[in-house]
């Protein structure tokens, strides 16, 4: 596949009487930075799962980093991919609710939950630098049990970017965080696709205005259908985020980035 990282093919989803997805294709290659966007039961989180083999569709294919899904050993490609997402938050208060800030971000350049050797020097030194980056210093020594649900969610993406990783999926990563916390991590994601260019980001989220200037292609989802999909500023359109949120809009484009108020709201 080439410089391909993640490739779906006809993906179809049901659970129970719900069809999720339907018929989605989708490619990521090596140096794309892709934002998957939509509103709240689009299907995101589902299409995520699907990638990274830990729901299986109902009908299509993946190909994910090395080899189809099915034909590969998904433990040890997963240890190349930096993940984010709330259901890891579950499994971290659940089984690891002791483990530190810092063993948690540095659980990530291991690719385990918590830590079960001795860090090298230069692991520490890169787990407190992204602490830092993302304003949390404060919470290397803190209990996982005993932060907020935006405290964990901040140490749970400097474990992701601790990961020697080949592709990141950041689901939905400002859930929870207020205005200032979120801008730290999306100033954050915008410096890691700085320092690794070739490494392809994946941001999963509900609102557009997160989509960072590094960005590259979105995939802009609705009802579990591809609305558009391809370079951000052929997508990014008002036309387009009418037809994915269903309400007239107004876009604002500033600084890099869109903004998006419902058609009759007022001005500030």
């Amino acid at each position: 596949m080439g410089s391909i990282r993640l490739s779906m093919e006809g993906i179809e989803y049901r659970r129970s009487d719900a069809h999720i997805l339907k018929g989605i294709s989708w490619r990521v290659a090596a140096g794309e930075h892709w934002a998957v966007v939509g509103a709240n039961g689009s299907g995101k989180t589902s299409l995520m799962m699907i990638a990274t083999g830990y729901e299986p569709s109902s009908l299509g294919e993946v190909f994910l980093l090395e080899g189809y899904i099915g034909d590969i050993a998904l433990p040890d490609v997963r240890k190349k991919i930096g993940f984010v997402s709330s259901q890891l938050t579950d499994i971290m208060v659940k089984h690891r609710p002791r483990v530190t800030g810092l063993e948690t971000a540095l659980s990530g350049r291991y690719a385990s939950l918590g830590l079960y050797e001795k860090p090298s020097a230069r692991a520490i030194r890169d787990a407190k630098r992204i602490l830092a980056e993302l304003g949390a210093s404060h919470l290397a020594d803190v209990q996982f049990s005993k932060m907020s649900t935006g405290q964990r969610q901040i140490c749970l993406i400097a474990r992701c970017y601790m990961t020697r990783s080949r592709l990141v999926i950041l689901d939905e990563p400002c859930a929870g965080l207020d205005l200032a916390t979120r801008e730290i991590v999306l100033r954050t994601l915008t410096e890691e696709i700085r320092r690794h260019p070739g490494t392809p980001q994946i941001l999963v989220t509900h609102h557009p205005e997160e989509i960072v200037p590094g960005i590259t292609h979105v995939l802009l989802l609705r009802g579990g259908e591809v609305v558009a999909q391809g370079e951000r500023v052929k997508v990014l359109t008002r036309r387009n985020l009418e037809r994915a949120y269903n309400v007239p809009l107004r876009v604002v484009h500033q600084d890099g980035r869109v903004w998006i108020v419902p058609r009759g709201a007022a001005k500030c």
